[in-house]
């Protein structure tokens, strides 16, 4: 049997722990399965309100802690929502952006292999800024919620 694309994504976290001397802990585990099994990104409240479903949850606290060091490790980032507030979802390689279902959040990995040096030559010279990095998101409605 083939292991999912969740499985995946949690022995991959699991190694990177491991190599950077981290344990593995029960409450670790926990929040990186919630992160890898959402297909929305959580905000850590979300995060939190999820682990509450175990038998033992870890605190508020140490959900932000868990969610630092992913970051810190690259296994995670930070999702800008449309209200405002930010959301947890899994890295991905290469470069990408999201398409993020303003109704139920459902969330889609799209590549980004546009070409977009004229518009940030423009921005360039519009500004004098050197821009050395981007990030785009588009939100709408999906099949689904269309439906």
């Amino acid at each position: 049997m083939e292991p999912s694309a969740k499985d995946h994504i949690l022995s991959s976290w699991q190694a990177s722990l491991h190599q950077n001397g981290f344990r593995v802990t029960r409450l670790r585990q926990q929040v990186m399965e919630i992160i890898a099994s959402s297909t929305t990104a959580l905000t850590p409240q979300e995060i939190y309100q999820k682990s509450l479903e175990w038998d033992q949850s870890p605190g508020i606290a140490s959900v932000y802690r868990t969610l630092e060091m992913l970051e810190n490790l690259g296994l995670i980032q930070q999702i800008h929502q449309p209200g405002g507030c930010h959301s947890i979802w899994p890295a991905v390689e290469g470069h990408n952006h999201y398409l993020i279902c303003r109704d139920c959040g459902l969330m889609k990995v799209i590549e980004g292999d546009e070409d977009i040096t004229g518009y940030i030559d423009n921005i360039e010279k519009q500004t004098g800024y050197r821009v050395d990095d981007h990030w785009l998101q588009f939100f709408g409605t999906c099949r689904g919620c269309l439906d």
